[in-house]
């Protein structure tokens, strides 16, 4: 029985460490867990931090609704997009898909980030074991791997396929347990998990079949070569081969390999070789940048001091000591360190091309990040540095410092003292929520409208970011990214197209034009709703979120606006089944009408001709006066009316009438300058109507600009100060 703890009892302990230095490494944002999410501290926003808890949720929505994990049209909609080479990292599906019903999406995704910090460590750890590495030195490399620069680049990005390193070293581990095994059943048995280790490592990422080439062809070719005859050699490529076919059975039966083969790459674009983001040389190289992914301090300075250890040793007897397999690591290692070089380098002036770009031709664009190539070349480095180190520390003392002392600075390089930035999650809206209760298939337009892949984008990226509502509402929807797509599937609305166009604010308003596409649309995608975001637009940078609001508030016809929460305001289609509600201000005593212009919720009322809101004096107002007239929209019971405004003039009295469904209400007024006032019309009921869809218009005879007269340098055009509307019904 004490055999049997003591090994347990070790790999707890090299769990619990591992694990350490995770939690370590994510501190900051398990501090803020729930509220905020990791990011890239050059950006604001980052479509990757919300498309990947979008992937698993549509891994869940695919699997419970028999539909096919790799095609959708629920992102990018109307379009049906190819996932096969979309970053969907199915293999970290059942860590998220255990943790986000218990505790939400952002803890789950922090759980993903946990076990990957601890498998790159621990299974690194265990290779460098496998080879010979004393156990305190392995420690070591398992930390140089699992705080390597990339993975907490992965962090603030979410890419979490970019955090399953741990699949390279693993492989080789299971290669050389199926060359090594000494009956029949365990070489099967071995080649069978490797082709099962490759067939997981694809569900993180198709990318790690070309990371893994660098590493595991040129070591399964050194296999054969040091096998001992002729029919080990047979034996060896037998169980290769079975491996190969296990892994392609897999991927065929539960992976991506039958819509990979069927991929029409027609509408790509991919990114130029001279564009990708790569290791800066030479400085990245042997030190930790603050920009980009770089190498990092320890991996290539601890190569040169192990190739000057190496000829310091050779004339010694301690020489004798070291393992022969180090060159093979130290073979390894060059070819991936050139390629994280990127495109070129500029070395005295001058720019040399780098054989990356023949790498990047040969794979037809496709591969556009060669910084990546940083960490294949770590793997190989890290042993080689190890395998040459540990044997010529002599001594307890030696071997206890100085690994020690190495940790320490693999800890420094990595910055594990320095919080990783974080961004707030975008607001939860319960309207989402409400939506997702829903029994209806509709399409979701979020305003403004965006789109992106790994090639490109349309639109602001904060945009993008709606498809983490996605996993609320589970609708089809615009917005949002797909690594890899038809490029068409987004760029289609950047210029070219009037509605989607304007809505993005990337082209001029159209009013005829969008009407007849937003009825056809909405019939035909179907669209359910429009979801106004006013903090994307922005509330003071011009008319443009006032001409979306006054244009979606004159279509009544087609939209109707069912909730105001936060900045966002949620439009009904005339499609929905359930409906559009009466569009009434508040009743504030039996008969009486109250909008609060300024109010949140004034903007399922507003027309054209308001500006923004505005806090005066603990009141909070709009101006009129960007468009000739201002216009108001709802419902009220039929009747005749008294209409009462609490209104001030900018500059000079201002003449105001009043306009109810066209109709004159009442004789004109003079609004005074002095103060706000109140001013009423008499609107008959023959005006109001049925009392459905009343347009009230403020008629002004002239505008200011404060910035011409010399009041503010406010380029507004101002008529009036309107503080609320009262709508008084007559004999109540």
């Amino acid at each position: 029985m004490l055999r049997f703890r003591r090994p347990l009892l070790r790999q707890a302990i090299l769990l619990a460490a591992f694990g350490l230095l995770g939690l370590l490494a994510l501190y900051h944002p398990l501090a803020r867990l729930g509220t905020h999410l990791p990011t890239d501290p050059t950006l604001n926003v980052t479509t990757d931090f919300y498309h990947f808890h979008w992937n698993f949720w549509w891994i869940r929505h695919a699997l419970t609704h028999g539909l096919d994990v790799y095609r959708t049209n629920y992102v990018l909609a109307p379009f049906t997009s190819s996932l096969a080479l979309h970053t969907l990292s199915a293999f970290w599906y059942p860590v998220w898909a255990l943790v986000e019903p218990l505790a939400g999406t952002v803890a789950a995704m922090t759980a993903v980030f946990a076990a990957a910090f601890l498998l790159n460590g621990y299974v690194f750890y265990h290779f460098l074991r496998r080879e010979g590495v004393p156990p305190g030195w392995a420690l070591v490399g398992g930390a140089m791997l699992e705080l390597s620069p990339m993975l907490f680049s992965s962090v603030r990005w979410t890419n979490i396929n970019l955090m399953g390193w741990f699949w390279l070293p693993l492989l080789l581990l299971t290669w050389r347990q199926a060359a090594e095994s000494r009956t029949i059943s365990a070489a099967l048995s071995w080649a069978l998990l490797l082709g099962a280790a490759v067939w997981a490592m694809v569900l993180t990422d198709v990318q790690y079949l070309l990371f893994a080439a660098f590493l595991a062809l040129p070591y399964g070719l050194w296999t054969l070569g040091r096998a001992p005859g002729w029919g080990t050699r047979g034996r060896l490529v037998g169980l290769a081969a079975l491996a190969a076919a296990a892994g392609l059975a897999l991927l065929w039966l539960v992976g991506p390999l039958p819509e990979l083969l069927r991929y029409d790459r027609a509408g790509l674009a991919p990114t130029p070789a001279d564009r990708g983001p790569k290791i800066a040389f030479p400085l990245c190289f042997v030190w930790h940048c603050d920009v980009g992914v770089p190498l990092g301090a320890v991996a290539l300075p601890g190569v040169i001091l192990a190739l000057a250890l190496n000829a310091w040793a050779r004339r010694r007897s301690v020489y004798r000591r070291l393992n022969s397999r180090r060159w093979l690591w130290l073979a390894l290692a060059p070819a991936p360190l050139v390629l994280a070089a990127g495109a070129d380098i500029t070395l005295g002036g001058a720019t040399l091309p780098m054989p990356y770009v023949a790498l990047h031709n040969l794979l037809g664009g496709m591969f556009r990040y060669p910084e990546r190539f940083g960490v294949v070349f770590l793997l190989p480095a890290a042993t080689f540095l190890l395998l040459t180190v540990a044997p010529l520390a002599r001594g307890r003392t030696a071997r206890i410092w100085l690994p020690a002392l190495l940790l320490l600075a693999v800890i420094a390089d990595a910055r594990l003292y320095a919080p990783t930035p974080l961004q707030p999650i975008p607001p939860r809206y319960a309207f989402y929520d409400r939506m997702g209760g829903e029994p209806y298939d509709y399409v979701v337009v979020e305003v403004p409208t965006a789109g992106s892949s790994g090639e490109g984008f349309v639109g602001d990226q904060r945009a993008m970011a709606a498809q983490f509502y996605g996993l609320a509402h589970g609708k089809r929807m615009v917005n949002g990214h797909i690594s890899r797509v038809n490029t068409w599937h987004y760029w289609w609305m950047r210029t070219d197209d009037a509605m989607m166009a304007w809505l993005g604010q990337r082209r001029w308003l159209e009013p005829a034009l969008v009407a007849e596409q937003m009825r056809e649309r909405i019939f035909d995608w179907p669209i359910g709703y429009f979801v106004i975001h006013t903090d994307w637009i922005g509330k003071s940078g011009g008319p443009t979120l006032q001409e979306v609001l006054g244009f979606f508030n004159a279509q009544a016809d087609l939209v109707c606006p069912v909730a105001v929460e936060g900045d966002a305001v949620f439009y009904r289609t005339a499609w929905h089944p359930d409906g559009c509600p009466a569009r009434t201000p508040p009743e504030t005593a039996p008969g009486v009408y109250m909008l609060d212009i300024g109010a949140p919720d004034d903007q399922a009322f507003i027309g054209w001709g308001w500006h923004w809101t505005e806090a005066v004096a603990g009141l909070t107002l709009r101006w009129t006066g960007e468009y000739p007239q201002a216009r108001v929209y709802l419902d009220l019971p039929p009747g005749a009316y008294t209409v009462t405004l609490a209104a001030q003039a900018f500059w000079e009295p201002r003449r105001l009438s009043l306009q109810v469904n066209g109709q004159p209400a009442g004789e004109s007024t003079v609004v005074e300058v002095d103060a706000l006032h109140e001013y009423a019309f008499v609107v008959p009921a023959a005006a109001v109507g049925d009392g459905r869809r009343v347009t009230l218009t403020l008629d002004y005879d002239a505008v200011v600009v404060p910035a011409e007269v010399g009041q503010s340098a406010d380029p507004r055009r101002l008529a009036l100060a309107v503080d609320w509307i009262r709508l008084e019904r007559a004999g109540r």
